[in-house]
């Protein structure tokens, strides 16, 4: 929690900053210089990514209840439109539409949502880590030995990673044991929160079938994360403006990681704490104007995140599901989780 609060405070010096002598005309004409076919086609990207998410998702129900990646398709847009709209109350959604669905538990979905952020966590922290180890041009960028030590060491945490989910997915049941005598040494409670919260990964984990549904599952990861990343590249190549257009597309991917990374703070105003992110690493890194970044931070908010929302609202529509309810249902369900010490 401290963390974030001094990312917090950061951010908000970056925000404050960067409006001192802000030229309002300046954003009218980025924005002017937009090439609105490619935003279509960054939204395209985008909605391709949910629908691999959705495949990802039936591969995890194969060993339990198999359904039809078709069939997973509402409970994306739909979660994803409630998070958009309704924030971090509607994270659970997703799980809960699924589990509905299929009438299987609702915590065995939120095992899977475990192991989904784990694996996006991996598939994203690998396509930015190489980005930063072997490309040229991010050797021009200031910092650049920075960049790469950063690359290696993210590499080497999507390895440790990877390791550590295989061998839970071995021996959950012990691990988990192991953890909870071992944080149990500090408060028996929170050995005992640490020890449940490892069994529900675990159990995540059990959804995958076997190696090849693992390897699948991997595969749509990566993908997914790729449509993503190639949304960031197109979305900065539709600014006409050669402060934008120039930037290379292995550096648009640290927009990426700075959006990433400075999502885990949420601020007042032009779309929360990775848009300033985004903004800091355009203005200070790569020294565009700050009238030409807002509009870029901006434009990759709307894209990446809230573009979802009307397709999420039709599909709402059609399987006749009320945003507001659903939240409040999966709030609850992760309530009872909670008093249960499964989260």
């Amino acid at each position: 929690m401290g963390a974030v609060f001094a990312l917090l405070l950061i951010l908000v010096y970056v925000q404050f900053r960067m409006f001192r002598s802000f030229q309002w005309s300046a954003l009218a004409q980025a924005f002017g210089s937009i090439r609105w076919v490619q935003l279509l086609l960054a939204t395209a990207l985008i909605y391709g990514a949910y629908i691999t998410r959705a495949f990802r998702w039936s591969v995890f129900l194969r060993s339990t209840k198999p359904a039809t990646p078709a069939e997973m398709v509402p409970a994306q847009f739909i979660g994803f439109t409630a998070v958009a709209i309704l924030g971090r109350l509607a994270e659970f959604v997703r799980p809960y539409l699924v589990s509905r669905r299929q009438q299987i538990t609702f915590a065995s979905q939120v095992g899977v949502l475990a192991v989904e952020r784990v694996l996006d966590l991996l598939a994203s922290a690998v396509i930015i880590a190489v980005t930063l180890s072997v490309s040229i041009s991010v050797r021009s960028l200031p910092h650049h030995e920075d960049f790469r030590r950063a690359g290696y060491l993210g590499i080497a945490a999507a390895l440790a990673l990877a390791v550590l989910a295989v061998a839970m997915r071995i021996s959950g049941p012990h691990m988990a044991e192991a953890a909870g005598r071992a944080f149990g040494v500090v408060s028996k409670k929170f050995g005992h929160g640490v020890k449940e919260k490892v069994l529900a990964f675990s159990h995540g984990l059990g959804a995958i079938g076997g190696v090849s549904d693992l390897i699948l599952a991997l595969l749509y990861s990566f993908l997914t994360w790729g449509l993503i990343a190639l949304a960031y590249i197109v979305v900065v190549h539709a600014f006409r403006l050669q402060e934008l257009a120039a930037i290379p597309a292995a550096q648009t991917i640290v927009l990426m990681a700075a959006s990433m990374f400075g999502s885990f703070a949420q601020l007042p105003a032009i779309g929360g704490g990775s848009q300033v992110a985004i903004l800091y690493v355009l203005t200070d890194i790569f020294a565009v104007s700050p009238e030409a970044a807002t509009a870029c931070a901006l434009t990759l908010w709307v894209v990446t995140f809230l573009t979802v929302i009307p397709a999420g609202l039709i599909f709402a529509r059609v399987e006749h599901v009320s945003l507001r309810n659903v939240a409040r249902a999966s709030e609850t369900e992760e309530g009872v989780l909670v008093e249960e010490g499964a989260l």
